[in-house]
């Protein structure tokens, strides 16, 4: 945890409120999935806790405790499945809460995707949001706000974290996951400033996956439609993977729409643009309008829980 790429702004304001002594009861880091926040929720954890300086010094007790994993202060808590049942909370956050740090300035809760809490689960600790000991902090992560309750929103500080630049992923690529400056490069400009996405894309099943996912998508759009089910068995097989499939999916249909109406300069996936360029012509406006369309309705489909089957099949005869 020594090195941190991008997150200049975010880092100067953890300096700022860590200097100014104004630590606030609750933070709420918000930002789509990948960009680091529960790196950064640990990181500010550790600045809060560090009798050093500068913080964090990684050296100190509170550090050393932190990085073993060992901290007695801080504790972790995460969706069990699909959520964070309110008995977790109550036996992590409510039963700690009240009693005094161990050895430390503040006991710190780091709630990860804290839009899975359920109603309930929001409910048991808005109380301690709402009137904490001087010596607990929360620290929330969410992808979005949709799923947390305006009462639990209004009691944090709210920190945003937005996409780095392609400089900064490729200097991570480079230094973190010895990736060769070339690749890296690549890399970069299809994670489109995405650190989970970057990490993703040096995975050589995500890489094995793209190109069948391009494979699939070509097929759908040039064979028959009587022949189209036959692509069921791809979707099946990759079920678990389904979210990835469809966002890489529609980012080739976005780079196909980009290079009808501008330039290859914008296109994200650069290392198949010479495959994206032999479609392009085929496909007008009004036709990738309608697979975008058919794309997000099977997005829409599969979040309502429709059959998965039948979701994929209607998916596959429309577009």
């Amino acid at each position: 945890m020594h090195k941190i790429y991008g997150h200049k702004n975010i880092l100067e304001l953890f300096n700022k409120i860590i200097n100014s002594g104004k630590i606030a009861n609750a933070y709420l880091f918000v930002g789509e999935s990948g960009l680091g926040k529960e790196y950064m929720a640990k990181y500010f954890a550790m600045m809060v806790n560090c009798v050093k300086s500068p913080k964090p010094c990684f050296s100190c007790h509170s550090c050393v405790q932190f990085v073993s994993g060992n901290h007695p202060d801080i504790f972790f808590i995460e969706p069990d499945g699909s959520s964070i049942k309110v008995d977790t909370l109550r036996n992590t956050v409510i039963s700690n809460a009240y009693i005094k740090p161990y050895n430390s300035y503040k006991k710190i809760f780091i709630i990860k995707e804290a839009e899975k809490m359920t109603e309930q689960s929001q409910n048991s600790i808005l109380k301690t949001l709402e009137e904490p000991p001087l010596h607990v902090l929360f620290i929330l992560t969410a992808s979005k706000m949709d799923g947390l309750l305006p009462t639990i929103v209004s009691r944090c500080e709210t920190i945003r974290f937005n996409r780095e630049s392609d400089d900064v992923i490729e200097d991570y690529l480079v230094n973190e996951k010895n990736v060769n400056a070339s690749e890296a490069k690549k890399i970069s400009s299809v994670a489109c400033g995405n650190y989970g996405k970057a990490d993703l894309l040096t995975d050589e099943k995500y890489s094995i996956i793209r190109n069948e996912v391009w494979d699939v998508l070509e097929s759908l759009l040039k064979s028959d439609r009587a022949l189209r089910l036959d692509r069921f068995r791809f979707f099946d097989e990759n079920r678990e993977m389904i979210d990835d499939v469809i966002d890489i999916m529609l980012s080739y249909v976005r780079d196909i729409m980009v290079l009808n109406f501008s330039d290859e300069r914008s296109v994200i996936n650069k290392d198949m643009i010479d495959k994206l360029k032999a479609i392009s012509n085929d496909l007008t406006g009004p036709k990738l309008n309608n697979i975008i369309n058919e794309i997000e309705d099977l997005i829409f489909n599969l979040k309502s829980n429709v059959n998965y089957q039948m979701a994929i099949e209607k998916f596959l005869l429309s577009i």
